[in-house]
This record gives structure tokens, C-alpha cells and sequence, in this order.
């Protein structure tokens, strides 16, 4: 089961140990499905937007994370766009997992109500979050009861539910890329 814990009501142990928690499971992952032998030979670190998630050919001068602009209130959208804006659905690498542990808004109005992390382009749900208890808090993320993975060469779908009409949301997840000690991304 699947729940969103707002981050200012959690210790910065808890957090930790979540963040933790995402990392083990991750790695524990790809030594699985056999992106590296042992967990020695992984890396982990922060996605960069553009670079991991943006396809080379339409990523210019995108700086950072870009969400669908919310253009009907009750409709899907994905928290994965380009600068057209287009939506996108990312493949993780065939040298790589994908690991999701926290959401945070960062459009005032709360202009979100849930999210939804799908595998493939059809979508069949790996989990889903109401985000409207967020709403009432200091701080509008928080992290999830256990973290969403994905493996290599998956297509992630992740979208939100748009409560009002905003051309300008954004929704950033929390997320660690698990790769082989030496693969460059730029």
C-alpha cells in the first residue's frame, strides 16, 4: 500500500531513512536485474531533469523539471514535458533503475489532487497518491510510504490529476538514478 507522508510531519530521521530506504531497494534492484554485479559497482545520484528524463532532440534550453500545463481541471497530466511543451514518457536506460520516493509542488494554489506513477504508455498503476492532504501544510511536498522503482528499459507514465486549470504547475519528484560507476552523462 501506497500513502504520502507531508514532510513537516516527519523527523529529518524519518526522512533519511526513507531516502534510505529508496536507495537499498534501488540498488538491491539493479543488482537483480543485473545492471552491476554487486552493489560496489553502482552508483547513485540525483536525476538531472534534462539529461534523464528529455529526449536530446527537444531538451534546449530546458534548465529544469517541466510539468504539462494543467489545461482542464479533472484531466491527466504529465509531470514529464519538454519545452514545446510536450508530454513525455521517459524509458530508463537498459544500464539503469529508476527509484521515486518524494513529490513536491511547487506551484502555489495547490493546483494538483493526485499522482499517478504508471508503467508503460497504456499505464498499468504502480501506485497513486492524493496529494490534496498536502494542501493545508507549511511545506507542500512530502515523501512516500515506500518508493516506486523501475526497471531497466520500463516506460515510465507519472501524471497528476490538474483540481484547477494552471499553465504553469510544476510538480518535481524526488528521485535517485542507480547506474554502473562510470557512465557519463554529459
Amino acid at each position: 500500500m501506497s500513502y504520502i507522508l507531508p514532510t513537516n510531519e516527519i523527523s529529518y530521521a524519518a526522512q533519511a531513512q526513507l531516502r534510505m530506504q529508496a536507495q537499498d531497494q534501488g540498488m538491491a534492484r539493479a543488482v537483480q536485474m543485473r545492471v552491476a554485479s554487486s552493489t560496489s559497482g553502482l552508483a547513485v545520484r540525483d536525476p538531472d531533469y534534462p539529461i534523464d528524463f528529455v529526449p536530446a532532440a527537444t531538451r534546449a534550453g530546458l534548465s529544469g523539471w517541466l510539468t504539462m500545463p494543467l489545461a482542464a481541471a479533472g484531466n491527466l497530466y504529465s509531470v514529464f514535458a519538454d519545452n514545446v511543451p510536450a508530454a513525455l514518457t521517459p524509458q530508463v536506460p537498459n544500464n539503469a533503475v529508476w527509484v521515486f520516493y518524494k513529490a513536491t509542488i511547487l506551484t502555489v494554489g495547490d493546483p494538483v489532487s493526485e499522482l499517478y506513477f504508471l508503467i508503460g504508455q497504456a499505464g498499468n498503476r504502480k501506485a497513486q497518491f492524493n496529494l490534496e492532504i498536502l494542501q493545508d501544510k507549511l511545506e507542500v511536498d512530502g515523501y512516500f510510504s515506500e518508493p516506486i522503482v523501475y526497471d531497466p528499459q520500463d516506460i515510465v507514465t507519472v501524471q497528476v490529476r490538474a483540481r484547477v486549470i494552471n499553465p504553469a504547475a510544476r510538480v518535481v519528484l524526488g528521485a535517485f538514478i542507480i547506474e554502473p560507476l562510470q557512465v557519463s552523462v554529459v
